[in-house]
């Protein structure tokens, strides 16, 4: 009687409740993961820095950049204001927000701590998996034919090189908080080595040595690629920043508006 009972329950409707109940519960699941606008805005954002679309000195329209995203400017605001927080854009009382100039000095700075926390972060996240190696070698194949071809695309395929290197020598770190300072760092750097590569570093040498690294990844010679890694964002990032401007050469007094 009870299984009879249980049977018509279901398929008399019951049933539908407990199944539109279990949806609703995925639903306001999904609803609670999912990533606020503010991080999808600034997301986008850092991609225009990093890509150049939004220039070093580029005083950011906030009227224009609203429009072009397709929300209001409150949301906007409140991104742009993250990003200021942490490096990203700069602001001036009344004048709105800018892309701050790329100097030498700021990128050595930078370079200098990563010299230390990301080869640490590689002893602490030890041998990689045989997946992240596969991609290893598939971003290398993708970069080398990439950075072998002179052009306007060069500095671009660089600084992509960079940026997705080092989650994936990272990405097993225990240590997330280290992990997140290091990606805001890398991020930070990405339109730097753009700049250099377009005003005459010559990135060829840069990635011979990150495949040497592989190997040393390839092989579980953990210990010995996080000094062969030290060693080579101290020669590289030395060489890149002697092609950005310097302080004393100033920025633009007039910045161009988007």
């Amino acid at each position: 009687m009870l299984q009879e009972w249980c049977r018509d329950w279901f398929f008399t409707g019951g049933g539908a409740i407990l199944l539109s109940n279990k949806a609703y519960q995925r639903k306001k699941s999904e609803m609670f993961e999912r990533i606020p606008l503010r991080q999808h805005v600034q997301k986008e954002i850092l991609a225009r820095i990093g890509d150049n679309r939004l220039p070093a000195g580029t005083r950011i329209n906030e009227s224009h950049l609203s429009a072009a995203l397709g929300l209001s400017r409150t949301p906007l605001r409140e991104a742009m204001l993250g990003l200021e927080a942490v490096g990203f854009l700069n602001s001036d009382m009344g004048r709105g927000f800018m892309v701050p100039p790329i100097l030498s000095e700021d990128f050595a700075q930078t370079q200098a701590v990563l010299i230390k926390m990301a080869p640490y972060a590689l002893t602490l996240a030890g041998p990689l998996p045989p997946g992240q190696i596969m991609e290893l070698s598939n971003l290398l194949g993708r970069s080398r034919m990439r950075v072998a071809q002179p052009g306007a695309e060069q500095g671009g395929a660089v600084a992509e090189l960079i940026h997705r290197w080092c989650p994936l020598l990272i990405g097993g770190c225990s240590n997330k908080l280290l992990v997140t300072d290091i990606m805001r760092l890398e991020t930070l750097s990405r339109r730097c080595w753009r700049e250099a590569v377009s005003q005459g570093f010559e990135p060829s040498p840069m990635v011979a040595s990150y495949e040497q690294l592989y190997e040393m990844l390839r092989t579980n010679h953990t210990a010995e690629a996080a000094e062969h890694w030290e060693k080579h964002i101290a020669q590289f990032s030395a060489e890149a920043a002697r092609h950005l401007p310097k302080e004393s050469e100033g920025s633009p007094s007039n910045p161009k508006p988007f």
